[in-house]
C-alpha cells in the first residue's frame, strides 16, 4: 500500500483467464482504488458475456471505466483506447481514487508504457486488399508475404488480424511495420506506473478458459452473436475478430456446425494465451509478479 500513493498508476496485466480481475477488485477496496479497463475485448458494448465483462455488483462497490461502452460497428483502435484512457484519468483523479488498470491486451499495454507509434492512417482501398489478399491465399501463404516484407514483424506477430494489419501498412506506406515501430513514439503515459504481472500453470489457464467459455454460452452467449449476424456486422471489423465472435459467426452463417464452431474458438483461445505469454515475457518488466 506504500507504494500506491494518490499520482500513480497501478497496472495489473497478464493472460486471458488468470484471475487479474479479481486481483485487481481486492486491491481497489484496500486502496481506495478505481479499476480502468484494458482489454480490447470489454470495450464493447455488445459483448458483455463474450468478453466476462465484471458483474454489475462489482461495479456498485468499486468504480469501473472504460467497460462496455464501445458501439459494434465502430473500427477501434489502441489510438482511440489511449485517448480515451486519458479522459478516464482524469475523472478517477476528480474521484480521489487510485487508478487500476487491468487486462491483457498487449497492445494497450505497450501503448502505456511506451505511447504510440504514429502510423499513418489506412485507406479504406487498402484495408480491403489486404483482407481480399488473406482470403485469396490463406494464412500459411499470407504469412510467408509478410515474411518477406517484415521478417522481424511476423517472428512475435503471426495472429491473423496483425498480420493483415501489417500488409495494410505496407501497402499503404511501403515501409514495414518495424519500420515504424523505431519511429519516435507519442502520447506515452507520464505518470509513475507500479506493474503486476499475474502469472499461472499455462494448462491451468487453458482449462478456465475452456471452463469459461462453456459458462458463457451456458448463460446466452450466442444470442450476442446472433445480434451482429442479424445486422449484418462487417467481418472486418475488430469486434468480428473477437475470440469467440469469429466462429460462431461462421455457425449462424451455416458454414459449420455448432460444435466445430466452439472446438474452434476454444483452439483459438488457447491459441491466444500462448502468444500473451511469449508477449509479456518479451516485452513487460513488471515491479511485482504474482503467482496464482
Amino acid at each position: 500500500n506504500n507504494l500506491c500513493w494518490k499520482n500513480d498508476v497501478i497496472i495489473i496485466a497478464g493472460p486471458t483467464c488468470v484471475g487479474k480481475s479479481a486481483i485487481a477488485l481486492e486491491l481497489a477496496k484496500k486502496i481506495n482504488g478505481a479499476i480502468l479497463n484494458a482489454d480490447s475485448v470489454q470495450v464493447y458494448k455488445d459483448l458483455k458475456l463474450l468478453s466476462a465483462r465484471p458483474s454489475d455488483k462489482d461495479k456498485e462497490n468499486i468504480p469501473h471505466f472504460l467497460y462496455g461502452y464501445v458501439d459494434a460497428w465502430i473500427n477501434y483502435s489502441v489510438a482511440n483506447w489511449l485517448a480515451d484512457l486519458k479522459g478516464a484519468l482524469k475523472k478517477v483523479e476528480v474521484l480521489n481514487k487510485i487508478p487500476i488498470i487491468v487486462g491483457g491486451s498487449g497492445l494497450y499495454i505497450n501503448a502505456i508504457i511506451n505511447g504510440m507509434t504514429k502510423i499513418p492512417n489506412i485507406s479504406v482501398k487498402n484495408k480491403q486488399l489486404a483482407l481480399s489478399k488473406f482470403d485469396e491465399i490463406g494464412y500459411k501463404k499470407f504469412k510467408e508475404l509478410n515474411d518477406e516484407i517484415d521478417p522481424d514483424f511476423v517472428k512475435v506477430n503471426s495472429d491473423q488480424q496483425r498480420l493483415i494489419r501489417a500488409y495494410s501498412v505496407f501497402l499503404e506506406t511501403k515501409k514495414n511495420m518495424t519500420f515504424w515501430y523505431k519511429q519516435p513514439r507519442e502520447d506515452k503515459l507520464e505518470k509513475k506506473i507500479f506493474s503486476i504481472l499475474v502469472k499461472s500453470e499455462r494448462e491451468l489457464i487453458y482449462k478456465n478458459c475452456d471452463l469459461r467459455f462453456d459458462n458463457m454460452l451456458a448463460s446466452g452467449a450466442i444470442s450476442e452473436v446472433e445480434f451482429l449476424w442479424k445486422n449484418k456486422v462487417d467481418r472486418s471489423l475488430p469486434i468480428a475478430k473477437c475470440l469467440g465472435v469469429k466462429w460462431l459467426l461462421h455457425y449462424l452463417d451455416d458454414l459449420m456446425s455448432y460444435e466445430d464452431a466452439v472446438k474452434l474458438s476454444k483452439r483459438d483461445t488457447r491459441r491466444f494465451v500462448k502468444r500473451q505469454f511469449t508477449w509479456f515475457s518479451h516485452n513487460f518488466i513488471p515491479t511485482k509478479t504474482v503467482y496464482l
